[in-house]
């Protein structure tokens, strides 16, 4: 009877570790710096630490050279299509390129931060009537 308790701290510990992983989901942008943006992007990050996605214009892949939570993109590569969208690419593009530091937030959320309190916070389904801006201040 001793086995139930540990079964269900394994199986708990495998949730937590689970909502943690940031890797396998693509994500939708939501906001950058705390202000909900209309930039139609998406981050995918791997378990070999790259990042791809599309931006408003353009897919596009870039190497973290740090290990997982830490950031450090040596570049991004991106197809070179234009749209009318090209001034929210750049936007998005600067930045990601500042960015550090990767954290998934529960189940629904992924925030990447850099220097002087910069973010970026990607919603897994941007639609949801339960995604929130969390990075976002407070209304009122």
């Amino acid at each position: 009877m001793r086995l139930l308790p540990v079964l269900a701290v394994l199986a708990m510990t495998a949730c937590t570790a689970e909502a943690q992983d940031p890797t396998g989901v693509e994500w939708e942008l939501l906001a950058i710096d705390g202000q909900v943006v209309d930039i139609p992007a998406t981050l995918t990050v791997d378990a070999e630490g790259t990042l791809s996605g599309k931006a408003p214009c353009n897919r596009y892949t870039g190497r973290n050279q740090a290990h997982l939570p830490d950031l450090m993109l040596g570049g991004v590569a991106a197809t070179r299509m234009a749209c009318d969208r090209l001034q929210d690419e750049q936007v998005y593009f600067a930045a990601l390129a500042a960015m550090t530091r990767l954290e998934r937030v529960g189940d629904r959320t992924l925030v990447l931060t850099g220097p002087d309190g910069r973010s970026m916070e990607f919603a897994r389904e941007l639609m949801s009537t339960l995604t929130r801006c969390t990075t976002c201040p407070p209304k009122g």
